[in-house]
């Protein structure tokens, strides 16, 4: 027996059919791929926001670093 990936529909096969065979099809697919691209997107555009400004990739690069690399600067002392 086969079974898409809708959580529900999963859940009692799993329960019910414990040997069942997982297909993966493809609007479920594309819909995980969307989410994933979706928050990919979000942060670029976040990085894209703070980096106003600059004139250059070099730093567009560092903005990705200091904002993704979750780097605590408060504890930064000079």
């Amino acid at each position: 027996m086969t079974y898409d990936m809708s959580p529900g529909f999963a859940e009692g096969v799993r329960q019910w059919l414990p040997n069942a065979a997982k297909i993966i099809d493809k609007f479920h697919m594309i819909k995980h791929a969307n989410v994933i691209l979706e928050g990919l997107n979000s942060i670029i555009q976040h990085v894209k926001t703070r980096a106003r400004g600059f004139r250059n990739m070099d730093y567009f690069s560092t903005m990705i670093y200091l904002t993704r690399g979750k780097l605590d600067l408060n504890t930064v002392t000079t």
